[in-house]
C-alpha cells in the first residue's frame, strides 16, 4: 500500500512539473517586443503590456532557461531581457533617449537593464507609419553571453 501511495505521489508531483513547464512554453510563445511600448515626453518611460510577461516572472527562475533561449529570437528579445530583469533585480532602468542622425534618418538609443549594470540598447527609428524597435546585433550577443554568465553564477 506505502508503495502504491509513493508512486501515485511521484506521478502527481511530475505532473505539476510537466504542466508548469508547459504553461512557461506557452507563454514564452506570447511574448512579442510589441508589448513593450515607449512613452514619448520630457522624461521617456515604458509600459510593459504583457500578461504572459507577468507570468513568467511570477515563476521565477523556473522560467529562465526558456527566457534565455528567447533572447535569440527577435521578435522577443526585448521582453525576454526586460522579464530576465524583473526576475533576477526586480525592476528594469530605464534610460535614454540618446540619439545620432546619418543621411537624415534620426536614431534613437535607450538602454534597458541594471543600473550601473549591462542592459540592452534598444534602437528607435520613427516614422509616419510608427515607430521602428530594433537591437543591433552587437549588443544581443553582449545581452546574450551576460545573461548566461550572470545566470550560471547566481
Amino acid at each position: 500500500m506505502k508503495t502504491y501511495l509513493l508512486l501515485l505521489l511521484i506521478s502527481l508531483f511530475n505532473f505539476n512539473n510537466f504542466a508548469q513547464l508547459a504553461r512557461i512554453d506557452a507563454n514564452i510563445k506570447k511574448l512579442d517586443n510589441s508589448q513593450f511600448v515607449i512613452i514619448h515626453g520630457d522624461k521617456p518611460m515604458f509600459e510593459m503590456k504583457s500578461g504572459a510577461a507577468l507570468k513568467l516572472i511570477k515563476a521565477r527562475k523556473r522560467a529562465v532557461p526558456k527566457l534565455i533561449k528567447a533572447l535569440e529570437d527577435s521578435s522577443k528579445v526585448i521582453m525576454a531581457h526586460l522579464t530576465l530583469c524583473h526576475i533576477y533585480f526586480n525592476v528594469a532602468t530605464f534610460a535614454g533617449p540618446k540619439q545620432k542622425t546619418i543621411n537624415d534618418i534620426t536614431t534613437y538609443y535607450y538602454f534597458l537593464g541594471q543600473q550601473n549594470g549591462e542592459g540592452l540598447i534598444i534602437s528607435e527609428i520613427k516614422k509616419k507609419e510608427g515607430n521602428i524597435l530594433y537591437i543591433e546585433p552587437e549588443n544581443l550577443k553582449t545581452i546574450i553571453s551576460f545573461w548566461k554568465k550572470y545566470v550560471s553564477e547566481n
